[in-house]
């Protein structure tokens, strides 16, 4: 067994009792095949969550500074954990590459395109980098709402519900523009947006 799913199996229960998760949508969880997930971004335990139910590992990408302010321990422990570094707000070619290769080799892509912890209940809007990394890869998105009444706290009630699949081809790309970027992370945001009005 790798570190990733040691770790995940010891962290899990812990996580599901003191948080009180309850999973909906399991069932539209692709058991094969590239995949990128993507989520609104409420706690930074949130890639905990959204892990429990895969069986297989999800590669997160991670703001830059995650890696490079909290010291040598924390930056192993991410790269170990399959998480490699992103900067924020710039054009970062190794990061996108590395993404790409992940999802060309049929794994899954874990990101969070709000690009910070947005703590309240406010709509969910998201940057065009899910779009960008689905264009590029041809990769369908797994829309995964996180929700909680408020800032999410020990033995609160957390609600993580998976989306149904979006096809590559539904998000209508014929390139790479701006606007057809923003379309197709518009396409995103609405089905996570309307999963988050469910709440519980």
């Amino acid at each position: 067994m790798s570190l990733y799913f040691f770790c995940l199996r010891l962290a899990a229960p812990f996580a599901r009792m003191i948080y009180r998760v309850r999973y909906k949508g399991v069932d539209n969880i692709p058991e094969s095949g590239k995949l990128i997930l993507c989520s609104n971004h409420k706690s930074v335990i949130d890639p905990l969550f959204l892990a429990a139910p895969f069986r297989r590992q999800i590669r997160y990408m991670g703001k830059s500074e995650l890696f490079d302010n909290h010291g040598k321990l924390v930056r192993w422990w991410l790269y170990r954990m399959g998480a490699f570094p992103v900067v924020r707000d710039s054009a970062d070619a190794q990061s996108l590459k590395t993404a790409v290769h992940i999802l060309q080799d049929g794994g899954i892509l874990g990101i969070f395109p709000q690009g910070k912890c947005v703590f309240d209940n406010s709509p969910f809007r998201p940057k065009a980098g899910a779009a960008m990394l689905a264009y590029k890869a041809q990769a369908p998105v797994l829309p995964v709402a996180i929700y909680c009444d408020g800032v999410i706290k020990p033995f609160c009630q957390v609600t993580v519900r998976f989306g149904e699949l979006i096809p590559f081809e539904e998000l209508d790309m014929p390139d790479h523009s701006s606007a057809s970027l923003r379309a197709a992370a518009g396409k995103i945001a609405d089905k996570i947006n309307e999963m988050l009005e469910e709440k519980h």
